[in-house]
């Protein structure tokens, strides 16, 4: 599975620390860059971004799947949304899509 839809922007009302808040739920991750991670989430690899603050205080974040799951239904909206309903309870803060905003 390859994910045509673009990275989604979400703000952050609370500093998070990716790195940390990763670890804390046994999520596999690569630093790439200063500003970027690659995540591992359910066989599928994410992009993640920071786009206001860093990766120990990060405020607003994009976030892209690179890559899913050989022969899954499971699509880009999905697997962000599954890794968010993970993430948000252990950072303590909620991730607000920009979209929405």
């Amino acid at each position: 599975m390859h994910d045509e839809t673009p990275a989604r922007t979400y703000h952050l009302p609370s500093p998070v620390d990716l790195q940390t808040a990763l670890g804390s739920l046994g999520i596999d991750h690569l630093i790439v860059e200063p500003m970027r991670l690659f995540v591992i989430f359910r066989s599928a690899v994410l992009d993640l971004r920071v786009r206001q603050g860093d990766l120990e205080a990060a405020d607003v974040v994009a976030l892209a799947v690179l890559d899913g799951p050989p022969r899954s239904m499971e699509t880009g909206v999905a697997l962000r949304k599954q890794l968010l309903e993970q993430l948000a309870p252990s950072t303590g803060t909620d991730w607000i899509d920009n979209a929405g905003r």
